[in-house]
């Protein structure tokens, strides 16, 4: 969670697709890495001399901010990584579904294109499994038509 945080890298690509982190999630990456600074340059004062050391209670009102920080992060980034988890399985739900409906139109002794609904689910379900394929083919040495 600190990683991410640090990394500020608030775009994130899945199946070829970008998601962005909400302005919520980044303001709370900010807020963590300020706190987290915090406590670095009062262990540095520390460390230092005994003249410039924080009280015990400002140090443990700078941890404390740095657990709220951490949690807030935490909470936002974990959720919107859930979501964009979610949306970017739509593709394989989607090709599930089309599977199926072609399941469905192959009732005992019919073939899916002797349905137009059959037909209409192979075509889709073809174009997801080209395009999961191109997706998965992040050296592009294969194709999508």
């Amino acid at each position: 969670v600190l990683e991410a945080s640090v990394d500020q890298e608030f775009d994130i690509w899945v199946n070829g697709e970008k998601f962005e982190l909400s302005a919520e999630a980044i303001q709370c990456a900010e807020v963590l890495q300020v706190t987290w600074f915090d406590i670095v340059e009062a262990l540095d004062r520390w460390s230092a001399s005994s003249d410039s050391r924080l009280s015990r209670g400002d140090f443990v009102a700078k941890l404390a901010a740095f657990d709220a920080a951490w949690a807030a992060f935490e909470h936002r980034y974990i959720s919107e990584l859930i979501a964009i988890e979610e949306r970017a399985r739509t593709l394989v739900l989607r090709a599930i579904d089309c599977e199926a409906r072609m399941s469905r139109a192959e009732a005992p002794g019919r073939a899916a294109d002797d349905s137009p609904a059959g037909a209409a689910a192979e075509e889709e379900f073809l174009k997801l499994i080209a395009t999961l394929n191109s997706i998965a083919n992040h050296k592009r040495k294969g194709r999508d038509d």
